[in-house]
């Protein structure tokens, strides 16, 4: 995968605009994305903070980039639906394992829900989208107390096998990402086993729950827009082979730029396909990489599901230094 195909514009730009504003907020100093032409010789980009320059180097913590089916077009398409809301700037976050439909009238469908759930938003703010879903359920056996889950629901098999009868398996792979709110997960488990108390062995029924996409408007000096970041279809989350691998890629290729190019600050931003941010690797992978691989870089930050972190934090800030 090559840099620019990780790191095409509306991806891109969601970025930097996300990153300016997560460091004007955490250093209390106003970053800016230079705009400029040739502002970003030997970096992807420069941010800039008065007189100062910080490269900043951008990556996915995925392959393929290209082979995301349903994503060309799809956000001028969701755009022309905002109208006059369009003129800001958005992001929709597709949770790992989710496609975006290619066929009508699926695909129009999604297109309305999802501009609903950006109606409304303020610069910076995120907001959970239910898209309903059927979830298959199927009773094996009259004997044990079991429910065998695949999905993203699997995480939660063992509260869902409290107290049934028998043998179960649930289907959950239409179900990508789970809501926030614990609450709300429950009402899912809730369903799945009310559902299963009303099977006999060999039969099997359909369960109605909400898949859970997180959509955000991005900073207010974004360009407009609507940004659609989503990995392959067939990128694991937790798959750390992977992230540990593309990592050190991005890793290797910012201090490469750090030592090409000309700023005051070096940062790494990458985006990683995830349903919630705290599930990220990121932060593993830079515990079990050699910190003179890294050393040259100044801050490491991650995005995904509509927020940023911090994954190596700056030993020392420009401006903090004596003049």
């Amino acid at each position: 995968m090559s840099v620019r195909a990780a790191t095409a514009d509306p991806l891109r730009r969601a970025l930097l605009s996300m990153l300016a504003a997560w460091m004007s907020e955490r250093y209390f100093r106003t970053f800016r994305v230079a705009e400029r032409e040739g502002e970003g010789e030997g970096f992807d980009a420069v941010l800039t903070q008065r007189e100062r320059r910080v490269g900043v180097t951008v990556g996915a913590l995925w392959e393929d980039a290209d082979a995301v089916p349903g994503v060309p077009g799809f956000g001028e398409e969701l755009a022309a639906d905002l109208g006059a809301a369009a003129d800001a700037g958005y992001a929709i976050w597709v949770p790992p394992g989710a496609e975006l439909p290619v066929e009508e009238p699926r695909r129009s469908q999604l297109r309305l829900a999802l501009a609903r759930g950006l109606a409304g938003l303020e610069p910076g703010e995120r907001r959970e989208v239910r898209l309903p879903v059927t979830l298959k359920l199927a009773k094996i056996q009259d004997d044990g107390a079991y429910v065998s889950v695949s999905g993203a629901l699997s995480r939660e098999w063992t509260r869902i096998s409290e107290g049934v009868s028998g043998a179960f398996h649930l289907d959950a792979r239409a179900l990508h990402r789970l809501p926030s709110e614990p609450a709300e997960v429950d009402i899912v488990v809730s369903r799945v086993r009310d559902r299963a108390a009303l099977l006999h062995a060999g039969e099997l029924t359909d369960v109605q729950v909400h898949d859970y996409w997180t959509v955000s408007m991005l900073p207010a000096d974004a360009p407009p827009g609507v940004a659609v970041i989503a990995a392959p279809p067939g990128v694991d989350p937790e798959d750390g082979t992977v992230v540990r691998r593309q990592f050190r890629r991005h890793v290797t290729r910012a201090v490469e730029q750090r030592r090409g190019g000309r700023s005051d600050l070096a940062v790494l931003v990458l985006v990683a396909a995830l349903g919630h941010i705290e599930e990220e690797l990121a932060t593993a992978a830079l515990r079990g990489m050699n910190p003179a691989a890294y050393g040259a870089l100044d801050l490491i930050a991650l995005a995904a599901d509509g927020r940023m972190r911090q994954v190596l934090q700056p030993r020392a800030l420009p401006w903090e230094q004596p003049r």
